[in-house]
């Protein structure tokens, strides 16, 4: 098992050892709300904080695991970056041109600026607060942050002192943004996070390497150059709403964290929709995620650059897995992406259809075996991915295989704004909160991506 894939697993056990605990926190809650004291519900109360206490335990664990791998991971892509990296004597035009540093891919795919020779992304697993870090907090966020513990007593405080809005300090924003990452399904996959300096950054890309061959002795050696273009990424602005009783707020003595859960999983949520469907208006559900204002997602660059890896489109009633070939479809999916050199990291898809391939059984009723092209590639399930109508079909459902770190997440450096809304819900007794994430999304590579549409989910 390599050192990626290892650290997949150990941030998958993070993210649902994160998902449990945000489970007990809200049972909690309601044991609260009720107000009784029920020799079961304190009996009850007691068993979910010890296992509280016991997940904080478990995650710090895992989370020192991660970084020591991390570390490890890290030391291997830079001597490997430094070796293979291939950067121009004098840069291209394009290359030097945009608002933001220039980067270059190198051969085993780690983004390196040209002007410093360091990684332009982040590393696998390494968190935007440790990048931020190197940033000293303004005048303005130390005030903040001195007079608030965290993000989650910032947000109650305005939301019982009559609301307004703010700009959550930089610190805490890559915290939310950390948080957003484990629990989005692109980032377990692996996606690429690069920060945002600035509105607008010019990734270069190597599209080929320099050819070679062999020749007769005295012939002319025929020249070649690599080829590069640009990734652009331009941030744009995702709004997530989340209504809360003022009792809540007042009374839940988990707050904080909730707040803050809230808000991570809004932004995973967006990410994982837009990343793979921004662009896409008709034919997969309710989605309606037009370009602009979206970013274009994986679908959407498939469907414009390489049609041939979207799978299944012939299908006019969806596509319905055959008993004595019930896994044909998801290894076309994965060898579609290896037919264009790449090597799939991971598959995406609902519950809905993970089910009905965890359910499969042969005619004698035993499970059937999941084959091994399959078995070696991580799977995903998020539930962005809907379920809709297909012709016949009322459950087809998308699947999507690629290699996730050609997945390029944007994310602007310049925070998280906080806006609390106490007129809107007045009439409830609620608040809103709504948090506006800058960023961008982009397909490094559209060969390193395949769908299938329309699968026949449970």
């Amino acid at each position: 098992m390599t050192l990626h894939e290892l650290i997949t697993r150990k941030r998958s056990a993070l993210a649902s050892l994160l998902n449990e605990r945000a489970t007990n926190v809200h049972e909690l809650a309601q044991i609260a709300e009720r107000g009784t004291a029920a020799p079961s519900d304190e009996a009850r109360v007691a068993q979910l904080r010890q296992r509280q206490g016991q997940i904080d335990s478990e995650a710090r664990g895992i989370e020192r695991t991660i970084a020591d791998l991390e570390a490890a991971a890290a030391d291997d892509a830079l001597a490997t970056a430094r070796a293979e990296v291939r950067v121009p004597a004098s840069p291209s035009p394009s290359l030097a041109s945009g608002a933001g540093a220039p980067a270059e891919l190198g051969t085993r795919g780690a983004w390196i600026n040209t002007d410093t020779g360091a990684p332009a992304a982040l590393r696998s697993g390494e968190t935007l607060t440790q990048r931020v870090a190197q940033f000293a907090p303004t005048r303005q966020d130390s005030a903040v942050m001195s007079a608030h513990e965290n993000v989650g007593s910032f947000v109650r405080a305005l939301a019982t002192s009559g609301g307004g809005a703010a700009v959550v300090p930089t610190s805490w924003s890559a915290t939310i943004i950390d948080q957003a990452r484990s629990l989005s399904a692109l980032g377990q996959a692996g996606a690429t996070l690069i920060p945002m300096e600035t509105k607008t950054v010019e990734i270069g890309r190597l599209l080929s390497d320099p050819t070679s061959g062999f020749r007769t002795e005295g012939s002319t050696i025929t020249a070649s150059d690599p080829t590069f273009d640009n990734v652009t990424l331009t941030a744009k602005t995702a709004s997530a709403l989340t209504v809360a009783s003022l009792e809540w707020f007042d009374d839940s003595q988990e707050g904080q964290q909730l707040i803050e859960q809230a808000i991570s999983q809004s932004i995973a949520n967006t990410i994982d929709v837009a990343g793979l469907y921004g662009g896409i208006t008709t034919g997969a559900g309710a989605i309606n995620l037009a370009t602009p204002p979206n970013p274009r997602g994986v679908l959407a660059a498939l469907n414009a650059n390489r049609p041939a890896n979207v799978l299944g489109t012939a299908a006019a009633n969806g596509t319905t897995q055959t008993a004595a070939t019930f896994w044909s479809e998801i290894i076309d999916l994965l060898f579609t992406v290896q037919d264009g050199n790449e090597t799939p990291t991971g598959l995406l898809w609902n519950s809905k259809v993970a089910r009905q391939y965890a359910k499969a059984t042969a005619t004698d009723g035993q499970p059937l075996q999941v084959p091994d092209a399959v078995k070696a590639v991580p799977s995903f399930v998020t539930n962005q991915i809907p379920s809709y109508t297909k012709g016949t079909m009322t459950t087809a459902t998308d699947v999507f295989a690629g290699n996730w770190s050609q997945l390029l997440i944007g994310q602007r450096l310049g925070g998280i704004k906080i806006q609390i809304l106490t007129e809107r819900y007045a009439e409830n007794g609620q608040v809103g909160i709504v948090a506006h994430w800058r960023g961008d999304i982009q397909p490094a590579r559209s060969s390193a991506f395949s769908v299938h549409r329309a699968l026949l989910g449970a």
